[in-house]
């Protein structure tokens, strides 16, 4: 009883430094012009359009990045590249499925390509942009960073970036029933690495 109580904490200290992504369906967005309007105009010739998009979907880059990255100057780097490849491709963009899953897709490739290319880094330190920079918080990231890519990626996609499993499903390139038994796996694993720790002097 006393180690499904302790879980059950460690899993609220989780979200609550990790909190869940913007959906384009809150209410804030809703009173804004949906994606689909500033794609309509942009296809016209309104070219503030992308100024909208690139407004709205800058923010959600930056914490997309951060996520999953130590604070090493590539956070601005790889959001401006995502936006520039995002702009690229929108002249022959066919919407199919949700234009957020595409704005995804694109940062997860150059993450991909990014961290390929990295030289060794020392990690996660505490001056990671986050929440709160209290010892627990950096404790969090760091077990979530222990989780093995393809499980953490599936939690923080559909936990943390707001993204349904099908949307998940196609950047991983998997149905939605493995993402979500990747980020079921996921939860459990951070259970885990958390009763351990409590449970060593």
């Amino acid at each position: 009883m006393r180690g499904r109580l302790q879980a059950r904490t460690f899993l609220r200290i989780v979200l609550s430094h990790f909190p869940a992504g913007c959906d384009n369906t809150s209410k804030v967005t809703m009173a804004l012009p949906s994606d689909e309007f500033l794609l309509s105009a942009l296809a016209k010739g309104d070219k503030e359009a992308f100024d909208h998009l690139a407004s709205r979907y800058g923010s959600l880059l930056d914490a997309y990045f951060r996520r999953r990255l130590p604070d090493d100057g590539r956070i601005e780097e790889l959001r401006q590249e995502t936006l520039l490849a995002l702009f690229s491709m929108l002249p022959s963009y066919q919407e199919r499925g949700r234009f957020r899953s595409l704005v995804f897709s694109i940062a997860y490739r150059k993450l991909v390509s990014s961290r390929r290319s990295e030289h060794p880094t020392a990690g996660l330190t505490m001056d990671l942009p986050a929440p709160a920079r209290s010892l627990e918080a950096f404790e969090v990231r760091k077990a979530i960073e222990e989780i093995p890519g393809p499980l953490r990626e599936a939690l923080l996609l559909t936990r943390f970036e707001g993204l349904t499993a099908a949307e998940a499903g196609e950047i991983l390139d998997c149905s939605a029933d493995a993402v979500r038994a990747r980020a079921c796996r996921a939860r459990a694993l951070l259970v885990r690495r958390f009763q351990t720790k409590r449970r060593s002097p």
